[in-house]
């Protein structure tokens, strides 16, 4: 992981949480297990020295000192103490700061600086290499002069018995109960029992003023940590005397070490050139070769007590941290191999035998990619680019399989005439070898018909046939002649095999490239992606067992080896730190975390939680409580959540050990606030608008409701005055149907009455001769002529045809005014449709006398003789 700073760090310490921070050129670094964070000074000045203490973190640079807080936001402030110097500084650079008896000490090469109290006062104007705290009190070492104590007024007290000091510059002090171990520049000394002697172990010495000694940590009981300018860390064992070098041949970036801290049994360095993680009780060592000569490693090999690497750039001899090229190993090699005493390489120009430090080759005809040793006494098989080779060493005799053409990755025995052969790019196959192995009697394709997919591998598992294909687990069933599920493996789907030995199973996993180790019983552990420094070769990953509990593991740039047993016992008493909160930040802002954050919608649409894991070997998880669908990001520490809705929310974190070990649950209660259009002002508007709304929908249906009772009222009125005019209506066509009935039948009556009138008269005319009396039959004759004229029968016609056709006469006479009142008298009875059978004695006439008439009518009417005068007057009358 890069930080982003400057290369070069002076110091580096922790706090009571773990977080370290370092004294780095371009300010203060800090790293909380996710993150790294950089701190500048205002003057851009190097930060020289770093102390956290209670809270609060102190740092020393040129022409200034002061310390770092974290304010209730998780921002860190930096307060300058030098407003409270009385006197300036002279180019002054703060190398060292020590708490002591609620006190800070400040240390320059000139002076040291106490505060307290809010107060900074000049304890010693000296020049001092070291501070240290010793039998309670405040020791240092004074340049060229030896230890003294450094009194409250300023005085200086030497220890006895320091004789072997004088002269020597004192770079490091480390106390260790009544002992104080001294480092100079090129020796080591331990002042016990009050003398000063030279440290007991010359070795150490003579690699300390070899590679010039820097810095002392002592860690347990027995263990020294010696920092160097040239040769990175010494970690020196105080009983055996024993000294093991961490440098960049085994992984620091760089041997100038300029400060050191351990926190957790893990070991911080600040380098010339970056900052390294060191465990110190890791049960993985690392071997890097920085030359980049040797490259990715696919194979190793102890042989002859020599240790054999097989990368892509040749086979090397590693021994003493120095690599050699075997002579003429020049190219990829896949494979190395010990048969019969006899070390043999797979290589991409071919197979060889490696041989009094050079490459014999076997087969140079093509490249290849294993040996193996077969059942037949000193007969080989060897899987090459193109088949299938039988070697048999003692009659350095090669003999191919004719029937196997294709490149072969790996081979393996089901028993000692059928074997399996895994395809260099696809498929599998079965195939069967005489007694002699001399042929080839079958080659079967394996799950062809199943679709086997891209590049299945083969392993052989407890003495079974075992396929990786598209990830998942099978089975060869000889019985069946197919393969089928392998179900004690089904937890294993993306492992792939890498070793199967007396102490368990070693798979490498396909989705995170981690390893995991199983005995199927009590002991299952993972070794993560991150612990390995991310540099196995992924697909070409490879255990080999170096001894019963050590394994080496190949690497893109050396190799790396693994103590099973010291891991087991490790990871069985492994405990975790709680997650730590550092921020919560919105949209814009940063949230106070000394109470519950209250935040506003508009930020909700993006917040980031800050967390730390400071110390941990693990990774970092999250648990929201208030919306357990809403799914965050999490990167470096940093989890961000989107769109959150409001309410309220509790964020768990903890963290999980490779092997499923949780860490505690740490808490951050926080609360999103409804949107504006939500909130409680805003909900008192709605009740307003609400209730006013409401009104004027219930004014507005009182109203509406009562404009529908007046429609229905006048509906009601209307509907009953409909009905009493259908039944006035009715009335009045009943009487008028009743009068027209009246009407004919008054007319008819009279029109009979008449007729029998005339018909009489007619039969007088007849005898009138016979009537002796003439004079009394003019009289009746007149009689029946008043009677048949009689205008008393036509006003009671006309009166009641009137009460029928009311506006007949009036009408008729508007359009002719010519008619005379016979012309209205015949209108009005051919309006009845009355014939002039029926009108003739009506109106007194013969029915001729009625058809001339009518005839004179039509003229006057200017009607043609086609047109019926009755239908005329119904129609337009």
């Amino acid at each position: 992981m890069e930080y982003e700073g400057a290369s070069q760090n002076w110091a580096i310490s922790s706090d009571d949480q773990g977080i370290i921070y370092a004294a780095n050129n371009q300010g203060l670094l800090s790293y909380d297990g996710q993150r790294w964070e950089l701190f500048p000074l205002k003057n851009g000045a190097v930060i020289r020295s770093v102390l956290p203490h209670q809270g609060r973190i102190y740092t020393g640079s040129y022409q200034e000192f002061g310390y770092w807080k974290r304010n209730e936001k998780g921002e860190m402030n930096y307060t300058s103490l030098m407003s409270l110097l009385k006197d300036p500084l002279e180019s002054e650079e703060f190398w060292e700061i020590l708490a002591f008896k609620n006190a800070i000490y400040f240390r320059s090469f000139g002076a040291i600086y106490k505060y307290e109290n809010e107060k900074i006062e000049v304890v010693k104007n000296v020049g001092v290499n070291k501070m240290t705290v010793y039998k309670d009190r405040l020791l240092i070492a004074v340049s060229k002069k030896g230890l003294f104590y450094l009194e409250q007024d300023g005085t200086l007290e030497p220890i006895e018995n320091q004789e072997m000091l004088n002269g020597k510059r004192v770079l490091d002090l480390e106390v260790d109960g009544n002992e104080i171990l001294i480092g100079t520049r090129d020796q080591l000394f331990i002042y016990k029992n009050g003398k000063c002697n030279t440290y007991p172990h010359t070795e150490l010495n003579i690699q300390l003023a070899e590679h010039e000694f820097n810095h002392i940590l002592k860690v347990g009981d027995k263990q020294l940590l010696l920092a160097t300018v040239r040769n990175g860390v010494l970690h020196h064992e105080m009983e055996t005397g024993k000294t093991s070098t961490y440098n960049r041949e085994n992984g620091l970036q760089n041997n100038t070490v300029l400060g050191m801290t351990s926190v957790n049994g893990k070991l911080w360095l600040a380098l010339d050139d970056g900052i390294d993680e060191l465990h110190l009780n890791s049960s993985i060592r690392f071997y890097t070769d920085h030359t980049g000569e040797l490259g990715a490693v696919y194979d190793l090999a102890r042989y002859h007590q020599k240790l054999y690497a097989a990368s892509n750039t040749g086979v090397y001899q590693i021994q003493d941290h120095t690599v050699d090229l075997v002579k003429g190993a020049q190219g990829h090699s896949w494979n190395l191999e010990i048969l019969d005493n006899q070390l043999y390489s797979n290589h991409n120009s071919g197979t060889f035998r490696i041989k009094d430090g050079q490459m014999v080759p076997i087969d140079s005809r093509t490249g290849s990619f294993q040996i193996l040793k077969s059942a037949i006494k000193n007969k080989y098989l060897i899987g090459n680019y193109t088949g299938i080779s039988i070697y048999e060493p003692s009659e350095d005799s090669l003999v191919n399989l004719e029937r196997v053409r294709f490149p072969v990755k790996k081979l393996l025995f089901e028993d000692p005439h059928t074997l399996w052969a895994e395809h260099a790019n696809e498929g599998i196959y079965r195939i069967g070898l005489n007694q002699e192995y001399s042929e080839a009697t079958f080659v079967t394709r394996i799950g062809a018909e199943e679709e086997v997919g891209h590049r299945p591998k083969i392993f052989s598992i407890n003495k079974q046939i075992a396929i990786l294909k598209n990830q998942k687990w099978y089975r060869y069933n000889k019985f069946k002649d197919r393969l089928e599920r392998f179900p004690e493996l089904e937890e294993f789907e993306n492992h792939e095999l890498l070793l199967e030995d007396e102490n368990g199973y070693w798979f490498s996993n396909k989705n995170d490239n981690s390893l995991l180790f199983t005995n199927f019983r009590n002991t299952r552990l993972k070794i993560g992606f991150e612990e390995l420094d991310h540099r196995t070769v992924i697909d070409n990953e490879k255990i080999v067992k170096a001894a019963d509990s050590l394994y080496y593991l190949t690497l893109k740039d050396g190799f790396a080896q693994i103590d099973l047993q010291e891991m087991i016992s490790f990871r069985k008493n492994e405990q975790i730190a709680a997650p730590i909160v550092k921020g919560l930040i919105g949209k814009e802002e940063r949230y106070d975390l000394s109470t519950v954050p209250t935040i506003p919608f508009e930020n909700g649409r993006k917040l980031t939680i800050l967390a730390g894991l400071p110390g941990a070997n693990g990774q970092l998880h999250y648990q929201l409580k208030g919306d357990e669908n809403l799914e965050g990001t999490i990167n470096n520490g940093s989890i961000i959540f989107q769109n959150l809705s409001q309410g309220g929310y509790q964020l768990r974190l903890f963290a999980l050990s490779p092997q499923g070990i949780s860490s505690a649950v740490t808490t951050l209660d926080f609360v999103v606030e409804a949107p504006w259009y939500l909130s409680l002002p805003m909900k008192f508007v709605y009740i307003i608008l609400l209730l006013g709304i409401t009104g004027i929908i219930y004014l507005m249906n009182k109203r509406k409701l009562q404009k529908h009772r007046e429609f229905l009222e006048q509906k009601l009125e209307k509907e009953h005055q409909e009905r009493i005019e259908r039944l006035e209506r009715k009335r009045l066509e009943d009487e008028i149907m009743l009068k027209r009935k009246e009407l004919a039948n008054t007319t008819m009556m009279a029109a009979k009455k008449n007729e029998v009138l005339m018909d009489i008269q007619g039969e007088l005319n007849k005898d009138k001769d016979k009537f002796s009396n003439q004079y009394r039959l003019k009289h009746i004759m007149t009689k029946i002529n008043k009677a048949i004229k009689s205008k008393d029968e036509w006003q009671v016609f006309e009166t009641n045809f009137k009460e029928v056709h009311e506006d007949f006469s009036k009408d008729l006479l508007e359009r002719f005014p010519n008619l005379t009142g016979k012309d209205i008298k015949l209108c009005s009875y051919l309006k009845m449709n009355l014939t002039s059978k029926e009108i003739a004695p009506l109106m007194g006439k013969s029915v001729r006398g009625v058809e001339v008439h009518r005839y004179r009518l039509r003229k006057k009417l200017k009607l043609d003789s086609e047109e019926n005068l009755s239908n005329y007057f119904i129609k337009n009358f």
